[in-house]
């Protein structure tokens, strides 16, 4: 009992230096279903990757603060940690009236911006049968030795720029733009990448992306458009669209996708990799859990996917 008193005492007094030196919260996500998907046993299986984070500023005069945020990934089923400690987020930076700049590992900005018209929160198109079919080859979801600016919004009007350095001497590194408008119902988005490359080479991949929703009463729609260039004859050009609607009624969030990615090179001409449609419907017991009933088809692979879950946010 001493032991467990005295190891209390430390741990408290830790986290009253921290806070006498930041603001630092920790928040999380805890989600988890069961799933089961054609041919496949039923399995526990998360829609949103359950995280434990740290995020906290520091007021250092003038309107200028330090930022900083660290956010790891959990297996709910196992309790086990997915990949590195802090696989999602690892990185300190500035803010102030001119924004916001910060470095280390982040969101993809590109990818970021999926959220914004996928209405599952671009937690795969549904259930996770193939989560990264915007992203056509090039773009992905978390980037390391990131540099990182966010403006301010000018009536809604907001930039994010982005390189990503690369570790191998001689090798390019990647640059990202976006560009977000929102006010009122309206919210649009556009954005260009040029991919880093994890070795030297002449390949230079590319990819754009356009998006836009509109929010009347309790229902929005939206809509996007990718084209991801590899620069590899043998894999080609993916050009991918998706068209969402997202209707609250009964307490919670009725939600339809469907979603089509099309790969074209050398070999094979229009070839459809990925077609699928999802509905789904989160029921709100609270601003922060959600009880969750989805269902998906990819048409292609002939795969059929069901999930109920439960998800809870601190």
């Amino acid at each position: 009992m001493k032991k467990l008193t005295l190891a209390a005492l430390l741990i408290g007094g830790f986290a009253a230096s921290a806070q006498a030196q930041s603001n630092v919260t920790v928040y999380g996500v805890v989600d988890l279903g069961i799933a089961k998907t054609t041919g496949q046993s039923a399995v526990e299986r998360e829609n949103h990757a359950s995280r434990l984070g740290f995020r906290g500023t520091e007021d250092l005069g003038g309107g200028l603060s330090a930022i900083f945020n660290l956010e790891s990934e959990i297996l709910a089923d196992t309790g086990a940690q997915k990949g590195n400690l802090f696989d999602r987020q690892a990185w300190v930076g500035l803010k102030g009236s001119f924004g916001q700049v910060y470095l280390g590992r982040t969101k993809d900005i590109i990818d970021g911006a999926l959220p914004r018209i996928e209405p599952f929160n671009a937690d795969g198109v549904i259930g996770k049968v193939n989560e990264p079919m915007m992203r056509n080859g090039v773009g992905q979801s978390r980037v390391a030795n990131a540099i990182t600016y966010n403006s301010p919004s000018y009536q809604g009007l907001a930039f994010a720029l982005q390189a990503v350095l690369s570790e191998v001497k001689g090798a390019d590194a990647g640059y990202s733009a976006l560009a977000t408008y929102d006010n009122g119902p309206i919210s649009l988005h556009a954005g260009y990448q040029r991919a880093v490359q994890t070795a030297v080479s002449a390949v230079k991949p590319t990819l754009w992306t356009i998006g836009a929703g509109y929010k009347f009463g309790d229902t929005k729609v939206s809509g996007g458009y990718s084209k991801g260039k590899t620069d590899v004859a043998t894999t080609g050009d993916y050009k991918s669209w998706l068209l969402g609607v997202s209707h609250s009624i009964g307490g919670g969030d009725l939600k339809a996708v469907y979603g089509k990615q099309e790969q074209n090179n050398n070999k094979v001409s229009g070839l459809n990799t990925v077609k699928e449609m999802g509905v789904g419907y989160d029921y709100h017991l609270s601003k922060r859990t959600d009880l969750y009933a989805y269902a998906g088809k990819e048409k292609v692979k002939a795969l059929t996917s069901y999930q109920l879950g439960i998800s809870h946010k601190f």
